[in-house]
């Protein structure tokens, strides 16, 4: 027999450990990170499995036989052994309810839940999940022939003759067609397969995970790195192969070319086997910054934001969770996608406040990808023109934190002239200053209201 340690899904703090459960030996499919269901007091719930263990190998204060079975195990794995363990570190370091940093790392709409109808209880299965498209081609070979008065089945093999469909398409063109399916089927003539469709894709690869994983980075066109990039990256690139969790703190201008050191690192990480995260701020999150990673790395990329639907989130997660996407960028919450052998973590905007969780867990996303990124042996870089207090100080501090500069523009232009304005000893706009507001004014092409 096996014992299983499951965290239950009640938003509550008083529940500030995982449970004991005793594991029946017909459970053979159930892992760490499965959503399973459980006893408890009077009641079942929904709880997540986050540590298994012979029984022999676990202690216990009372006899075995005391112990509450599993009832049912309810999904596959959302979460590994790695994962179980940032969980208890966000749960301690940010003092918030272990349901809620569960939630983090499961799929957006994907999980069941216990739902109370007075005093009756009842499971309510996932509102996202796979869709399957039905794929509608001809048998090669068939020699069947409709009759002349079969107008759909007629109609069909000739818009298949092209190439295969989806059923979708044929009963939008033909109307309801099930019957002529049916009937096609049975003479051999045509054949349907269910096939994945993946929401959110460019390319459905869900049939060819494995298309990208030879990229040939260097065929593609890429600007020649100006010193201080070719700096950085060198400083990126040791600490990654130090294997240590280290910290390189980018302080770059703006313009001074930081996405292209970011892009070059991650593919010294793909190149090697192993998976980046590039955490971007919601507001910079634009389809132009997703498009230059996909120019970089094709469809090896994973986008998580808000924008997207439930379903588009799930499918992506989904890619991520099949080892097939290489490299995940989006907002915070794509910190806790379901990569393995993760080998670099990228922060970009590393300043901004959106970084910051403002509901349980309140965490910080520099702080946890740190954590991370030791235990996995990786790297993080954080990138800014304006880097946060907390990062300078630990860049000065720390040594596995290191600091590079990039002060000069990448495409050679100088920077702005600047002044120091002492502005506590001046009134609200010094002379000069005003002067400058005049001067523009006048150049302005139309009035300015103040």
């Amino acid at each position: 027999m096996r014992i299983a340690s499951v965290i239950l899904d009640i938003d509550t703090q008083a529940l500030d450990s995982a449970y004991t459960y005793a594991v029946p030996d017909d459970l053979n499919e159930i892992e760490v990170g499965c959503a399973v269901l459980v006893p408890f007091g009077r009641q079942v719930q929904i709880g997540f499995v986050t540590q298994l263990h012979e029984a022999e190998e676990f202690q216990l204060d009372f006899p075995l036989e005391k112990l509450k079975p599993i009832k049912d195990v309810l999904s596959k794995s959302y979460f590994n052994e790695r994962a179980a363990e940032c969980i208890d570190f966000l749960a301690h370091r940010y003092l918030a309810p272990l349901s809620r940093c569960v939630r983090l790392f499961t799929p957006p709409g994907g999980v069941p839940r216990i739902k109370k109808n007075g005093y009756a209880y009842s499971l309510e299965q996932p509102t996202v999940g796979e869709v399957d498209d039905r794929w509608v081609s001809l048998v090669p070979g068939s020699d069947f022939k409709p009759k002349a008065n079969a107008a759909k089945q007629i109609a069909i093999l000739n818009a298949l003759a092209n190439g295969e469909l989806r059923v979708a398409e044929l009963n939008a063109e033909y109307g309801a067609i099930s019957s002529t399916l049916k009937a096609l089927e049975k003479h051999g003539a045509i054949q349907i397969e269910h096939r994945r469709r993946m929401r959110g894709m460019v390319k459905d690869l869900s049939n060819h995970p494995s298309e990208y994983a030879t990229f040939n980075f260097g065929s593609i066109a890429k600007p020649e790195l100006t010193e201080g990039q070719q700096a950085a990256l060198n400083e990126i690139t040791r600490a990654y192969e130090a294997h240590a969790g280290h910290v390189v703190v980018v302080d770059g201008v703006t313009g001074s070319g930081k996405t292209e050191v970011y892009l070059r690192a991650i593919e010294k990480v793909v190149s090697a086997g192993q998976t980046a995260i590039v955490l971007v701020p919601e507001i910079s999150l634009t389809p132009q910054t997703v498009a230059r990673f996909r120019g970089r790395f094709g469809d090896m990329i994973a986008v998580l934001h808000s924008r997207m639907s439930d379903g588009e989130r799930y499918d992506q997660w989904d890619y991520i969770r099949s080892g097939s996407a290489r490299v995940v960028i989006g907002a915070r919450s794509a910190l806790f996608a379901p990569v393995e052998n993760l080998g670099l973590i990228v922060i970009d905007e590393e300043h901004e406040s959106s970084y910051k969780q403002d509901s349980a867990p309140r965490y910080v996303s520099r702080d946890v990808a740190e954590w991370m990124a030791q235990q996995a042996e990786a790297c993080v870089v954080l990138g800014s023109a304006t880097p946060s207090i907390e990062a300078l100080y630990n860049a000065a501090k720390r040594e596995t934190w290191t600091k590079v500069d990039l002060p000069e523009r990448a495409n050679g232009r100088p920077m702005p002239e600047m002044q120091n304005l002492a502005m506590a000893k001046r009134p609200c706009f010094p002379p000069d200053l005003r002067q400058h507001f005049g001067k523009h004014l006048k150049r302005a092409t139309r009035p300015y209201f103040c």
